[in-house]
């Protein structure tokens, strides 16, 4: 079954498509991910610091996400 890609987000990656820079296409992802498993969210943070490899927020992003679930199932 297609899983169901909320409009904004689509929107959001076609934006990414014409400018791979562009924070706002990127604020929206970066939200979505967030309200996700770790396990859907990973490739979107990979993609993130792939584009933006010295970001330090944006890496923290990415740890405190992967780190969230191991405190999830250490409680």
């Amino acid at each position: 079954t297609a899983e169901y890609v909320p409009e904004k987000v689509k929107k959001a990656e076609k934006k990414l498509e014409e400018n791979p820079y562009d924070l706002d296409a990127w604020s929206i992802l970066i939200r979505e991910a967030q309200n996700q498993p770790i396990d859907k969210a990973r490739k979107t943070y990979e993609r993130l610091v792939a584009q933006f490899p010295s970001s330090g927020r944006f890496w923290k992003l990415y740890i405190e996400a992967e780190v969230n679930i191991f405190t999830f199932f250490l409680t």
